[in-house]
């Protein structure tokens, strides 16, 4: 099985009891260059599980979050992983397929398409040229059953030059500080406990991802193996792997 892959990590998560939003997972019948195109707006490699797929998006109901089992294109928000309504759905599919092949020089895997429930989260603004909605985030670290570190997942420089300055709002840094004041010891201390269920669970070296909902619940959204993910230069268990 594909470590990084949600269709292995996600079950096991699911098990744990630990706040994820409600998924429904599609395993394409065919993977990699067999998809390819799809990139074309030719969707022929998935019409034999065109029902199927459209059944499970059902499931979730729109809007929905979409992403692959690697790949989520969360910077191209409204083109791609954010899919607000049914007929959206192809449109979507074409361009989340296409910057997955773009992705991470080589490309991604590409082995399932994956839907799952939108929850509102505690949105601070939006940015990147799809209008993202930048989120309280928090970054676990974990390695072999142990809590490694955490870190807020929104850098300033990230956002900044990723993003026109005209598409920011003026008080933009203002709301990021703000987010990070109004997290508690008790949010700390809460996400700490899920991160150590989380590795218990898994072996190696994992990143655990956690976005804060408008209702202030912390939601597991993502994970990924550690050495794939990114993480603080200056931070002292960067050089663990």
């Amino acid at each position: 099985m594909y470590e990084n892959s949600l269709i292995s990590w996600f079950p096991k998560i699911k098990a744990l009891g630990i706040p994820t939003p409600k998924t429904e997972i599609v395993k394409l019948n065919k993977h990699d260059d067999e998809l390819l195109p799809i990139v074309e707006g030719d969707l022929t490699p998935i019409q034999d599980q065109w029902a199927e797929i459209l059944d499970k998006a059902r499931k979730i109901g729109f809007p929905l979050f979409m992403r692959t089992d690697e790949f989520s294109g969360k910077h191209s928000w409204k083109d791609t992983c954010y899919v607000e309504k049914e007929s959206d759905l192809k449109t979507h599919i074409t361009r989340l397929f296409d910057e997955s092949f773009s992705a991470d020089f080589l490309g991604l895997p590409l082995r399932a398409i994956v839907f799952r429930e939108y929850i509102p989260m505690a949105n601070m603004f939006t940015a990147f040229h799809g209008d993202m909605p930048v989120n309280p985030e928090i970054r676990f670290f974990v390695k072999d059953g142990e809590v490694l570190c955490w870190h807020w997942y929104w850098i300033e420089d990230a956002i900044e030059q990723g993003t026109l300055k005209e598409k920011l709002p003026f008080d933009w840094r203002e709301r990021i500080r703000s987010a990070k004041e109004q997290l508690s010891g008790n949010d700390i201390l809460w996400l700490t406990n899920d991160a150590r269920k989380v590795a218990q669970q898994f072996k190696g070296y994992w990143s655990v991802d956690f976005c804060l909902s408008r209702k202030r619940e912390w939601i597991l959204i993502d994970m990924a193996l550690g050495r794939r993910s990114w993480h603080p230069e200056d931070c002292n268990t960067k050089t663990i792997k």
